[in-house]
């Protein structure tokens, strides 16, 4: 089908399938469509208008991201806000400007988090969705710039220390499972270390002073292992890791609270190039 009627056909299905939708009409229903993309695909999964708005939607993927695999989880929920299949097309073309990205649609907001080759290109794509926003909606982006010219690794590590910078990746109390409140932190160095693949990933676990040391190089081992798990089954190859747990040996600080302690008690997770 051209561009040209598809976007015909697009605003034809939005004004009629979502004639007269307010919130009460569908009381506790909060529409929300969510991409994901990296170097090999692009993941949609949430909500459309209609089996044509699904079909269109499919349409997308192949126009604006062909060198990707698809993966499509998508349910028919005809009560959707008028406009509702326009906005989430003009979002697509947008993220087709991202190296790699996510981004949340509901009605009342969109937010992308990615990484760009160009700014420019993105800007004026993230312009485009901001002048076709649905009444009451907002848009937050996030998107980082790695210039295809100058040093890709040098920007692929700065962009590896901002995300990890001030945060920490949090495990259950004496034990190797992580935290929920983690999973955001590692989703944006799954991103970054999908589009650098040329980096290998050094995962270190450190703990603080108290107990036995060898099973603090134990637990230090499980803690580096589970983050290297979650990263692998989110698309990073295994042969890229490299963990490792060192225990007490490495503190930061002096143990003399239970502050300090805290402090020793950290992953320490970086990118690194072969010369």
């Amino acid at each position: 089908m051209p561009a040209r009627l598809s976007l015909v056909v697009f605003l034809c299905l939005s004004l009629a399938l979502g004639a007269g939708w307010t919130q009460e009409d569908s009381p506790g229903v909060r529409p929300q469509l969510m991409v994901e993309i990296d170097s090999t695909s692009v993941e949609l999964r949430g909500v459309v208008s209609s089996p044509a708005h699904y079909a269109i939607l499919q349409q997308s993927v192949i126009n604006y991201f062909a060198d990707k695999t698809p993966v499509f989880d998508l349910t028919v929920k005809p009560a959707l806000p008028p406009g509702w299949a326009l906005t989430t097309e003009i979002v697509m073309r947008a993220l087709s400007t991202t190296r790699s990205a996510s981004a949340e649609i509901d009605a009342t907001r969109i937010t992308v988090k990615g990484i760009t080759a160009d700014k420019a290109e993105w800007e004026q794509a993230a312009s485009r969705v901001a002048a076709n926003l649905l009444p009451g909606m907002t848009f937050q982006h996030e998107v980082a710039e790695i210039r295809s010219s100058g040093s890709i690794n040098r920007q692929c590590i700065e962009l590896f220390r901002t995300a990890t910078r001030g945060r920490k990746i949090e495990f259950a109390r004496e034990s190797a499972d992580l935290s929920t409140s983690t999973a955001p932190l590692l989703d944006e160095l799954v991103q970054v270390s999908a589009d650098c693949p040329g980096a290998t990933i050094h995962v270190t676990g450190h703990t603080d002073g108290t107990g036995d040391e060898s099973a603090n190089k134990a637990l230090g081992k499980a803690r580096a292992d589970a983050v290297a798990a979650y990263m692998i089954s989110r698309g990073i190859k295994s042969d890229r890791f490299v963990t490792a747990g060192a225990g007490s040996s490495q503190p930061l600080v002096n143990e003399n609270t239970s502050q300090a302690r805290q402090l020793n008690r950290r992953i320490e997770i970086e990118l690194r190039f072969s010369q």
